[in-house]
């Protein structure tokens, strides 16, 4: 069983493609172990602060070199992965927090992960001393976890100390402008590509009008997207339709709707689609 804060975890514990069944989780994970983990999204809001090891970070096509304190927020459908220095064999450590989005909703604390997609920077590097206030506040929470049996309505300070978190954190966010300046490397077209694609998934996204769209050879437009995401087009679009068309259904949309709405141009299609990304098919969604 995973232990929420347990620093000894491999990487391949916790980080996985899936679903949130709590308002949040804690892990402080410190190990050297260089796993090859594949392009995959959550279900969740993901924020990491980094404190040592050689990594660098793959979100939608943008590409950052990591620095010690640096934090990383990963918004919830964002597709993204770690990408590890093979010959280095210093420890990658790093605390994570898993946020739902009903939770950060709730309190209104969703303000750091709307400015990150918003100006499409998703590491954020702050002054020394904000970065060691907010890192003394995940320490409590790593405190906690580790009491919270042992004191009284030690669940509830739990919570109470990962939402102190994250108004620190987003405070610092909203104050410190600069702190959303660490540079990425990514090809302009293939994020001009992703954000075109995120904007108007209920349209016509055929291979031919996306080319045409961006003045483009389809085929160079496939393999610059593919070198740089590790998916196809395709691959891309179809996830990206699915996880919006679930979350029309979970409002309550119903499924032949939702199936139109996403540009799936026949339900079968679509069912089966959903079916093989979700494991379960539009029907099986309980609103």
């Amino acid at each position: 069983m995973v232990r929420e804060f347990d620093e000894k975890l491999p990487y391949s514990a916790y980080e996985e493609k899936g679903y949130l069944n709590n308002d949040f989780k804690f892990f402080h994970i410190n190990d050297h172990e260089k796993v090859d983990i594949p392009y995959h999204y959550h279900d969740f809001h993901k924020l990491i602060l980094v404190l040592g090891g050689k990594v660098k970070y793959l979100i939608e096509g943008r590409e950052y070199e990591l620095l010690p304190f640096d934090f990383v927020l990963v918004n919830r459908y964002l597709i993204h992965k770690p990408l590890f220095d093979g010959q280095i064999k210093e420890n990658y450590d790093r605390i994570i927090l898993y946020l739902s989005d009903d939770f950060l909703r709730k309190y209104n604390l969703l303000d750091a992960f709307e400015k990150a997609r918003e100006i499409g920077s998703f590491v954020v590097r702050f002054p020394g001393n904000v970065s060691s206030d907010l890192y003394d506040r995940f320490q409590k929470i790593q405190t906690d976890l580790q009491n919270q049996d042992k004191e009284y309505a030690g669940e509830l300070l739990t919570r109470i100390d990962v939402l102190k978190a994250i108004i620190g954190f987003n405070k610092a966010c909203i104050s410190e402008d600069f702190g959303f300046k660490p540079e990425a490397r990514y090809n302009r077209k293939v994020i001009e590509i992703i954000t075109y694609i995120t904007e108007n998934l209920s349209s016509d996204l055929s291979i031919d009008y996306l080319a045409d769209h961006f003045y483009m050879s389809k085929y160079h437009m496939m393999r610059i997207f593919k070198n740089e995401t590790d998916y196809s087009i395709h691959q891309y679009i179809t996830e990206k339709r699915i996880l919006m068309a679930r979350n029309l259904i979970i409002s309550g949309m119903p499924a032949t709707a939702a199936c139109l709405e996403c540009g799936f141009k026949d339900y079968s299609s679509f069912s089966r689609a959903f079916k093989n990304q979700l494991g379960c098919l539009p029907s099986d969604i309980k609103i």
